[in-house]
């Protein structure tokens, strides 16, 4: 039966309305937030926050099981890695260093640490400056490791880099799930969580940058996170057919053990993607052309002396165009 009480029902409408803002308010946060936004929010998060979990590693039409463990404080970052199945190995990763301990062949090797080229977890940064090479959307929503997720796909806006989808922890950030995409948007390598769990608290996780060893360990040390170890690069190596958005992150110059050369190796990188480009004095079984293996893709140059080998988790046209754009322009 109607209201008969006039002033019921002229705060009805006034009571609908509050009821669509109060809904609107609540939904907000989720409507609002954009896809660079979770990306933005998954980039901090891994970074940020205390972690541990298990994954497998989908590549090369092989399954890895491993294990991670991530630290953060004043300090820096601090990460482990443990393989679960095949050939045992660790690799603990801190702001200066990156040590990789393989008990089979009773090897430690400590190299300098660089960000994303360790592990098969790979975290974008700079994630506005993305936008202008690829195209970033929200596409959906699932469950990973038994935690609600946001999908994310990253498109990229041309023929030299590969697709990327993210499932993203809609709680805390977390990246759940990857899969690396061709250009006919075929998985290539993915990665997902079978459990991931935050951590508080200084002494819930200690991660030793060098484990202990003992005599039947062999140590190299390719570089012990001190600058004066390392030697100057030979600035007359250039690139001159670069990929947009692509520049150069690092360049490390290191000389052959048993030996009086050098190779040099130059990475570049658009915030998504990466590539290398070695440069060392060519030999007899050097062989140009290009190479696959899954994701990765590689191209070897003939240049004078000298070998050219661009390789990466590009398509085969970013390597080819980088590899053949090398010249030695003496200054």
């Amino acid at each position: 039966m109607p209201s008969s009480n006039p002033s019921a029902r002229q705060d009805l409408p006034s009571k609908l309305l509050v009821g669509v803002l109060l809904s609107t308010l609540v939904q907000a946060p989720v409507i609002a937030d954009t896809a660079m936004d979770w990306v933005q929010r998954m980039s901090d998060a891994m970074h940020d926050l205390n972690y541990r979990g298990d994954f497998v590693y989908m590549h090369d039409n092989r399954l890895e099981s491993m294990e991670i463990s991530h630290y953060k404080d004043a300090q820096g970052e601090k990460e482990r890695l443990i393989s679960l199945n095949g050939e045992a190995r660790e690799v603990i990763r801190d702001n200066q260093n990156l040590t990789c301990i393989w008990p089979s062949s009773h090897k430690v090797i400590v190299d300098v640490s660089r960000k994303n080229s360790f592990s098969p977890i790979f975290i974008p940064e700079d994630i506005a400056r993305l936008e202008k090479f690829y195209q970033m959307r929200l596409v959906g929503k699932d469950r990973v490791a038994n935690m609600n997720a946001v999908v994310v796909h990253i498109d990229p806006r041309d023929q030299f880099r590969y697709g990327i989808k993210f499932w993203i922890n809609e709680d805390n950030g977390l990246m759940m799930k990857s899969s690396l995409l061709d250009e006919n948007e075929q998985v290539i390598e993915e990665v997902m969580f079978t459990n991931l769990q935050m951590f508080a608290g200084d002494n819930e996780l200690v991660i030793d940058t060098m484990p202990p060893i003992d005599d039947n360990f062999t140590l190299v040390r390719y570089h012990s996170g001190d600058s004066s170890r390392t030697f100057a690069a030979d600035n007359a190596w250039v690139l001159t057919d670069v990929p947009g958005g692509f520049w150069r992150e690092s360049v490390l110059r290191r000389k052959i053990p048993g030996s009086d050369e050098f190779i040099q190796q130059m990475v570049y990188t658009d915030g998504l993607a990466s590539l290398s480009v070695f440069i060392e004095k060519k030999s007899d079984l050097t062989q140009s052309g290009v190479s696959s293996m899954g994701a990765v893709n590689a191209f070897i140059r003939i240049l004078n002396d000298h070998s050219v080998t661009a390789i990466g988790e590009v398509p085969p046209i970013t390597v080819k165009q980088v590899a053949e754009s090398v010249s030695y322009q003496r200054q």
